[in-house]
């Protein structure tokens, strides 16, 4: 046989079928686990947004918690 020639290959039809459906399981899964994926990037993203405005939040308490404290102790400085 040559290179260039193919080999027919004979396959069942039935497993064929079966080869199919496999095949669009396969796909429906990963097309499954692609959106759980994104859906947990989605929601990370929304906890880092909200980690981050809790953190804002904690810094600006903190700064006039220590502005309080400094007009308290040492008025002099302001």
């Amino acid at each position: 046989m040559e290179k260039n020639e193919t080999m027919q290959v004979f396959v069942k039809i039935d497993d064929y079928k079966d080869v199919l459906d496999i095949m669009n399981m396969i796909k429906n899964k990963l097309g499954d686990a692609k959106n759980t994926l994104n859906e947990v990037n989605r929601l990370k993203n929304e906890e880092d947004a909200e980690l981050e405005l809790w953190q804002t939040s904690l810094e600006e308490a903190e700064r006039r918690i220590m502005y309080i404290d400094k007009a308290l102790f040492e008025p002099e400085s302001l």
